[in-house]
């Protein structure tokens, strides 16, 4: 536990959900309807036209001392910029929480550039903090994507857990004939279901309870990724129906996102008829994936008696695998793809410095034209090898000096006065001087 984070102290936890960008106010809407009583909404954006279409949560409209009331256009530093000058009134936000999400789509400006910004001021609050995210269709261009996978980046870093949900996954699940939508309506629940999944989990009276410690001691701190999967089973054997569901859910890919859990929390909801047996059929099932993780059991009693619910919320490191770049390539090459190379996490900035790449066309001059470019490897992170192979590569592109050629400088034309369209002009002669002539050429002084 870090030197701002606060212990517990029983009761309910107090639950925040901050949306920020259009995607995120929209989310935040549906979530303040169907979500469990005492969770506070709040949709925070620089465009006061969705704000204004907000009834079921608090609004705040950023930047206002800039001003830009209608958006960013994807501009990442001007929304960095609005959350600055909303800090104080952020920090006030966020204060008292003890369960933060920070909900927010990447690939724009409000939700890519501001979301780790307000993680941050809630981490620093002692708060608990949980980031939703939902990335882009790879159609929406490559400006777009690389701009939301440095958003996932600083986010993750702000965050003690990030569930995300990828747009693009919809077109896997459902095939590229699906409509828009359609997909967007998918994305949406799975995003909601993370959030509402949580929510149920701390705030539900239970018969086993997932307290907020368990959440805690499963993601705090460890900056890792989430996911949440949320079923149904009906019928005499509801049990295994919901086990089949799980295991065919789209973000368990079968059975592996268990494999690579670093811990898993389930919660059992299944009315009064809710049985020991039912229990048992869905921890089996998971043991079977994740034998050797950290497994937390909850059960609550309300809820239709004909239906089995299984929340079951997954946390998993994220490997760190050093890349060493290909020093034989040129620079040229090199710079064209790095945003598809796949950096250590160490090397990943948070921050102002986050985005240091401006975009896909460096001569253009659209706002907001941001690419997402790693930093280079820290003192720290280059190894002996790593360091001599870098040595190596700087003595390859160090041309022979011998062969250099020998540079001169060259004179300005200053003795050659023109006289432009008066050239066929008769000259000005006073006291046999040409006065059409510069001073220093007649009286024949250098300059040096």
């Amino acid at each position: 536990m870090t030197e701002n984070q606060k212990t517990f102290s029983g009761g309910e936890p107090v639950i925040r959900l901050i949306g920020l960008g259009e995607t995120g106010v929209k989310l935040v809407e549906t979530l303040a309807m169907i979500g469990p009583e005492g969770v506070e909404s709040h949709s925070l954006d620089t465009d006061n036209r969705s704000l204004s279409r907000c009834h079921q949560s608090k609004t705040l409209l950023l930047g206002q001392a800039i001003p830009c009331g209608l958006g960013t256009g994807g501009d990442v530093a001007l929304a960095r910029a609005a959350v600055e000058s909303d800090r104080d009134r952020l920090a006030k936000l966020v204060e008292g929480a003890n369960l933060v999400f920070v909900i927010a789509g990447m690939g724009g400006g409000t939700g890519t550039g501001a979301a780790s910004l307000v993680a941050r001021l809630a981490k620093e609050s002692g708060a608990l903090v949980v980031g939703v995210a939902a990335t882009p269709f790879d159609c929406e261009g490559t400006r777009r994507c690389n701009q939301a996978t440095g958003g996932l980046r600083d986010l993750k870093q702000a965050s003690d857990v990030v569930f995300h949900f990828s747009n693009q996954d919809v077109v896997q699940m459902t095939g590229a004939d699906t409509s828009l939508n359609n997909a967007l309506e998918i994305a949406n629940r799975h995003l909601c279901e993370s959030v509402l999944g949580v929510s149920r989990m701390l705030l539900e009276p239970g018969l086993l309870n997932v307290s907020f410690g368990d959440l805690q001691s499963a993601v705090q701190g460890r900056q890792s990724l989430g996911s949440v999967i949320h079923v149904e089973g009906s019928g005499e054997d509801r049990a295994a129906t919901a086990v089949e569901k799980m295991l065919a859910h789209p973000v368990a890919r079968g059975g592996e996102a268990l494999q690579e859990a670093s811990a898993i929390l389930v919660h059992l909801s299944g009315g009064e008829q809710l049985s020991l047996a039912e229990m048992n059929t869905v921890t089996e099932a998971i043991k079977q994936y994740a034998s050797a993780v950290d497994l937390v059991v909850g059960a609550s009693g309300p809820g239709r008696d004909e239906a089995l619910q299984v929340t079951v919320v997954i946390a998993h490191q994220v490997k760190l695998t050093e890349v060493e770049p290909d020093l034989s390539a040129p620079i040229e090459s090199q710079s064209s793809e790095v945003a598809n190379v796949s950096f250590p996490e160490t090397f990943m900035p948070s921050g102002e410095t986050s985005y240091v790449g401006l975009g896909e066309d460096s001569g253009g001059s659209r706002r907001g034209g941001f690419a997402y470019t790693p930093p280079a490897p820290t003192a720290e992170a280059i190894t002996p090898e790593l360091k001599d192979s870098l040595i190596e590569a700087a003595a390859r592109q160090e041309p022979d000096r011998k062969k250099r050629k020998k540079i001169t400088q060259e004179m300005l034309p200053l003795e050659i006065v023109s006289k432009g369209r008066f050239e066929k002009s008769e000259p000005t002669i006073h006291k046999g001087e040409d006065l059409d002539q510069p001073t220093y050429i007649r009286r024949g002084m250098v300059l040096n």
